[in-house]
């Protein structure tokens, strides 16, 4: 109970009372300001961690289309394989263009570069491509390989075994969950002579952290012969 003061002149002051008031008043300002915050903050927090989570969900469906077309390259006999991957709140682009490779044989181009395509998911938290036969996951921070291409030198041969994606016109998915259709388009392999070197040199890429860890593959290898395959996918969402 507030007890009023009585004064000199007789009367009663209310000055406690108008005091505590107050800092009723301050206090509760205080207290909701911060409930305010920590509302704003806590909301920003779950969002975050839900794009992460998407993020990885849509790492997880690169994957195993990866490894679906890695089969279409792998084996002569299959010429379509399907895989779904949930692009969550970002954008899943299928498009030409890409990633663009060179093979060198003792200093001279085995071919034409390699156009590679482009499959990727992007959102706020980053992105997830696969890219020739990798699966990459870019950020700010720069990218890095989840999954590699089959790039390796092993009992006197060099293996490069790339995979290109084609779409036609570029197509952009958004939300819910979308099937991947690959189609085999065509495919070649060839051979070749290795006198002294063979190298795998990016020309063109948005993942140059993760290819420099791909060219690295052939750095001082001996081997004396080049198998050399590219299989062309058609994809459909």
């Amino acid at each position: 109970m507030i007890r009023a003061r009585t004064g000199t002149d007789g009367t009663e002051s209310d000055e406690r009372a108008v005091s505590e008031v107050l800092s009723f008043v301050l206090v509760f300002g205080l207290v909701l300001g911060a409930v305010g915050v920590l509302s704003v903050a806590g909301l920003g927090v779950v969002d975050d961690h839900r794009e992460v989570e998407q993020l990885r969900a849509a790492e997880r469906g690169m994957t195993t289309l990866a490894a679906e077309l890695d089969d279409l390259a792998r084996y002569g006999g299959l010429e379509r394989r399907v895989a779904a991957v949930a692009p969550g709140d970002g954008e899943l682009t299928v498009a030409d263009g890409g990633t663009e490779v060179a093979v060198e044989v003792d200093g001279d181009p085995v071919g034409e570069p390699i156009r590679l395509g482009e499959l990727a998911y992007r959102s706020a938290a980053g992105t997830v491509a696969y890219d020739g036969g990798a699966v990459i996951r870019a950020d700010e921070r720069g990218s890095r390989l989840r999954t590699r291409p089959t790039v390796s030198c092993r009992g006197g041969t060099a293996t490069v075994s790339l995979v290109r994606v084609q779409a036609g016109d570029r197509t952009v998915r958004t939300g819910g969950r979308t099937t991947v259709t690959a189609r085999v388009a065509d495919r070649s392999s060839e051979t070749h002579k290795i006198e002294e070197n063979v190298a795998v040199s990016t020309l063109e890429t948005d993942y140059r952290r993760a290819w420099n860890g791909v060219e690295d593959e052939l750095d001082g290898c001996s081997a004396d012969r080049l198998r050399l395959a590219v299989t062309t996918v058609s994809l459909e969402t």
